[in-house]
């Protein structure tokens, strides 16, 4: 199993954060690195979108969530030798929220899958840094 990590507290109420990681139709607005997406983020839905990094291609996710504290974007590839599942986690601490965001990439052939969420770590940081951002905007 391959795994990139990343989590920041925020200034804003768990509600706040659970919007905006929700709310399909303004990842484009916020700097999210996803540049189209198209359906809706609930449980059971099918999301696609693209990303800066994704090459120009789309993707298409399943969303699953419990409101408020875990929500997964999961994407099977290859007739399911493999799949890659971003996982959303908020917590509250110390008055804050944490979010903590990571991917994980399973199944046999893990090695030759790419992430369509963060080809990196860096990616990653910049998706939790930038619902900060507007987290704490929005307040």
């Amino acid at each position: 199993m391959a795994l990139i990590e990343s989590q920041h507290l925020i200034s804003a109420c768990g509600p706040t954060v659970r919007d905006i990681i929700t709310d399909a139709r303004n990842f484009t607005v916020w700097d999210s690195g996803i540049t189209a997406v198209s359906g809706a983020v609930r449980t059971g839905a099918t999301i696609r979108f693209r990303t800066r990094t994704g090459g120009g291609r789309s993707f298409r996710v399943h969303v699953e969530q419990i409101p408020g504290e875990v929500m997964t974007w999961t994407r099977a590839v290859s007739l399911g030798l493999g799949k890659i599942v971003r996982t959303f986690a908020l917590s509250r601490h110390d008055g804050m929220t944490r979010l903590r965001v990571w991917d994980e990439t399973k199944g046999p052939l893990r090695g030759l899958i790419r992430s369509p969420f963060s080809f990196t770590e860096q990616d990653l940081n910049d998706f939790v840094n930038a619902v900060k951002n507007r987290a704490e905007l929005l307040g």
